[in-house]
């Protein structure tokens, strides 16, 4: 049995981007990030500590922009902290989690997957700007992924199909 490494000193940082199992994960992507003998990502696609580092090191611009107007002007000034910055973002707009739904129709033949795709959009009125042909957008791309995309609204929820 793993023994958990938390001590009432440590900081929300080190929590999220340590290691406290040793196994090159961290914590905040970590399946089991107290038990080394059990390792793999929550995701392997998404790296929840790369975005965390990604927002502070976009802090640590906005400060260099925002503290020298402040000064100028005699004026006090803030930067959003990283929790405060996704809350906002997820809250204020919609294309943040724009395909929180996600359907997928899957056909043998590239014909059929576009038959069916444009019935679908023509049912669901999704607008042209919400389709796109990734077959036609990623040709001569070095990305191996070809779909027809849709992106709409679905109950409230953004989704892609």
């Amino acid at each position: 049995m793993a023994t958990r490494c938390v001590h009432k000193s440590m900081t929300n940082r080190r929590y999220i981007h340590g290691d406290a199992d040793k196994d090159g994960t961290p914590n905040i992507d970590d399946k089991k990030p107290f038990d080394k003998s059990k390792n793999g990502k929550v995701n392997p696609e998404v790296s929840l500590s790369k975005t965390f580092r990604y927002i502070e090191q976009k802090r640590r611009m906005a400060k260099k922009v925002a503290r020298p107007i402040a000064k100028r002007h005699g004026m006090k000034y803030r930067i959003k902290g990283p929790y405060s910055i996704i809350n906002k973002l997820v809250r204020s707009n919609p294309q943040v989690s724009g395909d929180m739904i996600g359907l997928r129709a899957e056909t043998v033949k590239r014909e059929q997957a576009k038959k069916k795709w444009n019935s679908f959009n023509s049912k669901n009125k999704v607008p042209k700007s919400g389709q796109d042909n990734k077959y036609k957008t990623l040709k001569g791309s070095s990305n191996p992924y070809r779909a027809f995309h849709s992106d709409f609204t679905l109950g409230g929820f953004g989704a892609e199909a």
